[in-house]
């Protein structure tokens, strides 16, 4: 019973995955049209700083996007979720939102600090993953969850 159950769950992963990765992929194409249009908004004439913050906000959505497609294909390659790669998806993002609020002057205090503590958390914590990763599968397979 336990080998159909489990073909069944390695088989619903991969189709999860797999839908999981064509919508983010349809989102990276998007993204990429959204860039392009703003593009044209930019740089017309009567520029605005809120589109240029457009460009920006739009242009770091798609770099947090393109990692995120990174992580789903590495899942595929090692079946498993290396925890490296998932640091890197979270550090962009915060990477993206410290950008963004940086650029919009939208900060107080020791906010920005925070912020960077945060990334550089992420990063020390992503650095001790690939030095120390976790130990594999006892099977030999690659299929430690980390």
């Amino acid at each position: 019973m336990q080998g159909p159950v489990t073909r069944l769950y390695k088989l619903s992963i991969q189709v999860a995955f797999n839908l999981a990765i064509v919508v983010l992929v349809l989102g990276m194409f998007v993204g990429v049209w959204r860039v392009l249009a703003n593009l044209g908004h930019t740089l017309g004439p009567g520029t605005t700083p809120e589109a240029f913050q457009t460009l920006i906000t739009d242009a770091l959505t798609l770099l947090v996007v393109i990692e995120l497609v990174r992580t789903f294909v590495d899942y595929f390659e090692w079946q498993r979720v290396r925890i490296h790669v998932l640091l890197d998806a979270g550090a962009i993002f915060l990477l993206r939102e410290l950008i963004i609020k940086l650029y919009a002057h939208d900060y107080q205090g020791l906010e920005v600090v925070w912020w960077t503590a945060g990334i550089l958390l992420l990063m020390l914590a992503r650095t001790l993953a690939v030095r120390w990763p976790p130990p594999r599968h006892p099977g030999g397979e690659e299929e430690a969850h980390s």
